[in-house]
C-alpha cells in the first residue's frame, strides 16, 4: 500500500466517525406542550450508531501505523543507498 491510499482510508474513516457523533449528540427531540424537552427513546438506529464507531478508532490507528512502517522502511532504503 502506498501512503496516498493510507491517508485516503484514514479520512474517508474520519467522516464516517463524524457522521456517527452527529447521530449520537444530536438526538432527535420533541417539545410537549409545557415546552419541557423529552429525549428520544434508545432506538435501533442510535445503537447502530454507536456500534458502527467501534471500528473506527482500531481502522485508524492500523493505516497510521502502516504509514509509520512505511517511513521506516523508506527511510532504512535510503541509508542503504548512502
Amino acid at each position: 500500500m502506498e501512503i496516498n491510499s493510507n491517508l485516503n482510508a484514514m479520512r474517508l474513516e474520519e467522516l464516517k466517525l463524524n457522521d456517527s457523533a452527529k447521530n449520537i449528540a444530536n438526538p432527535k427531540t420533541y417539545a410537549n406542550p409545557s415546552n419541557e424537552e423529552v429525549t428520544q427513546e434508545v432506538t435501533p438506529d442510535l445503537i447502530k450508531s454507536i456500534t458502527e464507531q467501534i471500528p473506527i478508532p482500531i481502522a485508524y490507528q492500523a493505516n497510521a501505523n502502516s504509514i509509520k512502517v512505511q517511513n521506516e522502511v523508506f527511510a532504512s532504503t535510503i541509508n542503504i543507498k548512502a
